[in-house]
Order: structure tokens, then C-alpha cells, then sequence
């Protein structure tokens, strides 16, 4: 039934972004990266500054020495890999985070010790994003005329419940996230019998990350406040994009944009790229505030655009550096 779901999720994100596309036309596309020309190198300038920042955060979750002597062109590299085929393929992350730690055990980082920063760094991802999101939605009850009094309460509810869904996951972590959801899951009746001969690998990363959150506590704030210094740099391409198009864009608004088009984002687990989502959800926005849904048309290719230049980017190193993502992950699970 998961499966079927994830195929209907797909079917449906896949159709919304063929209709964006027809709605939208090849001509107004053309145009818009024709407007651009050779300043759409500039428009890329922005992710590739958030992109950095979340590395540095990405570092953090792994504690004062897991990496040490390993240079941060290395790490930043391994990211950009693993999150190109988050984005590429709708495997719930896990087929990114596999080539991370196949790529980090090159590099002599152990299996755990990666499988648990990455955790770690969902979470503090996680944290951050239900900050930002909660702060859009403050910015958006001011940005927003007063007769969206309706929109302004469905933006607080948003953010009230995923703060509360990522504090649960936060708590439910420092007590052992693998074994609690095992726990969880034979009570309700599910017998898992294939993970029984990998409870010894499981307590080891359960007992990875609660060392962290209980030792390393200032690495943990600094990666969520690293995390959130880069979901507020994000409004910035926003600006910058509608500027060289020949618009104004507030910061304020771009604000609260930017935090809701990154819950858009979260279709990405299912639908590569979040594709058709993304776009409407752009489009939407960019109207609800005011800005029409031309420009937003436009800022959604244009985003998309350097989605597409960023992931090609990724995979390109990724082959560049004679691995695949499938040995990567069958590496990294013949290690757990």
C-alpha cells in the first residue's frame, strides 16, 4: 500500500508539472532565461552561499574530531552529491544519505558514525526549518493585507504543528530514536524479524546519537542555528531573481515565501524535486502576497532552473569520481 502511494504521489506531482508547463508555455520559459541571459550565473550565486552554510552545518553534527584531516572542498562535495540524488530520485532520502556515508567511509569516517550524523542532521534540519516556517509565519501576519485574516491563521496552525511534530522527534531521539519506533512497531503488532540479527548495529547508532545530544550539546545548537542561517540567506535569491527580472520583491515578503515554499519542499521525498508542487506553490505565494502569478511563473523556472544546474552538478561529481549510486548503497549496507 506505501508503495502505491508513492506511485500515485508521483503520477500526481509529475501531472501538476506538466500542466505548469503547458500553463506556463515554452515561449514564456524561453523568455525568461533569455531575460536573464548571462545574469543567471548571478542568480546562482545565492544557493551556492546557503548550499556552503548548510555544510558547515552539516560538519557540526559530526562532533569535534569524526572528521578530522578531511578538507571542507571534500565535504562539500559528498553533500552536494547526496542531496542531487535526494532530489533526483524519491527514495525518502535514504538513497542520498546511503552514497554520504559509502563516500564518508572513503574518506575513513566510520559506517555509524556517518548513519548517525545523518540523523542528527535531519533533526537539527528539521528544527530549523519548523523555526523558519514559525518566523514566516509571524512575518506573514504583518506582510499580509488584513482581509487574509483566514490565510494568516492556517500559517500559524502550519507552523504551530510542525514545530510540535519536530520537538516530539527531537525528545523521542535523545531516548533512542531506532529503538523507540522498533519498540513502537512491535507493539502495534509487527513482528520484524529481519531487523532482529541488526539490533546490536541499531543500539550502536542509537547509542552514537544519544552520546552527542548528551555531550556535544553546543554542536548540536550551532548545526540547527547553521541550518537556520541558511533557510533566512535563502529569501535573498528570491530578491535577487525578481530584481533581475525587473521587479521588487521586500525582504519581508520573501521572507514568508521562502519559509512556505520550503514546506512545499517536503513533497521532494516522494516526487523528485517536488516537481509541479514546487511550482504552484511558488506561483501561489508570489500572488498571495501581492507580486501575481507571472512573476511568480517566472521566479518558478528560474529556481527550477538552477535546481536542474545544481543536481546535474552533483551527479556529474559523483561519476567524475568513479562511484555509482547503486555500489554506494550497497556498500554502506553491507556495512550495517
Amino acid at each position: 500500500m506505501k508503495q502505491w502511494w508513492r506511485i500515485i504521489l508521483l503520477a500526481v506531482g509529475l501531472a501538476l508539472f506538466a500542466w505548469f508547463i503547458q500553463r506556463t508555455g515554452w515561449a514564456d520559459i524561453r523568455d525568461t532565461f533569455a531575460q536573464l541571459g548571462p545574469w543567471m550565473l548571478v542568480a546562482l550565486i545565492p544557493y551556492a552561499i546557503v548550499f556552503t552554510i548548510d555544510c558547515v552545518g552539516w560538519r557540526f553534527t559530526f562532533g569535534p574530531t569524526a572528521l578530522k584531516g578531511i578538507p571542507f572542498r571534500v565535504m562539500w562535495r559528498i553533500r552536494l552529491i547526496g542531496e542531487a540524488i535526494n532530489n533526483v530520485i524519491p527514495s525518502m532520502y535514504v538513497g542520498g544519505e546511503a552514497v554520504k556515508v559509502g563516500l564518508l567511509k572513503r574518506q575513513g569516517v566510520p559506517v555509524v558514525t556517518a548513519a548517525s550524523a545523518a540523523v542528527r542532521s535531519k533533526t537539527a534540519q528539521s528544527v530549523a526549518q519548523s523555526t523558519f516556517i514559525a518566523m514566516g509565519a509571524a512575518v506573514a501576519v504583518v506582510a499580509l493585507p488584513t482581509e487574509h485574516t483566514e490565510i494568516k491563521w492556517a500559517f500559524a496552525a502550519i507552523a504551530l504543528l510542525a514545530f510540535t511534530c519536530m520537538a516530539l522527534l527531537f525528545r523521542i531521539q535523545r531516548h533512542g530514536l531506532c529503538a523507540t519506533l522498533i519498540g513502537w512497531m512491535r507493539r502495534l503488532g509487527f513482528r520484524l524479524k529481519s531487523l532482529e540479527p541488526k539490533e546490536k548495529k541499531i543500539r550502536e547508532l542509537d547509542d552514537e546519537i544519544y552520546v552527542f545530544y548528551n555531550r556535544d550539546k553546543k554542536y548540536f545548537r550551532w548545526c540547527t542555528f547553521t541550518y537556520l542561517a541558511g533557510w533566512i540567506f535563502d529569501t535573498v535569491e528570491i530578491m535577487v531573481v525578481a530584481h533581475l527580472l525587473g521587479a521588487n520583491v521586500t525582504w519581508a515578503d520573501a521572507f514568508a515565501i521562502e519559509a512556505f515554499i520550503s514546506v512545499a519542499r517536503g513533497f521532494n521525498t516522494v516526487v523528485p524535486g517536488a516537481l509541479g508542487v514546487q511550482e504552484f506553490s511558488v506561483m501561489g505565494l508570489f500572488t498571495l502576497f501581492g507580486y501575481g502569478h507571472e512573476l511568480g511563473a517566472q521566479y518558478a523556472v528560474v529556481r527550477r532552473g538552477r535546481d536542474v544546474f545544481f543536481a546535474a552538478l552533483g551527479w556529474l561529481l559523483l561519476y567524475v569520481g568513479e562511484a555509482t549510486w547503486k555500489s554506494l548503497r550497497k556498500e554502506s549496507q553491507a556495512e550495517k
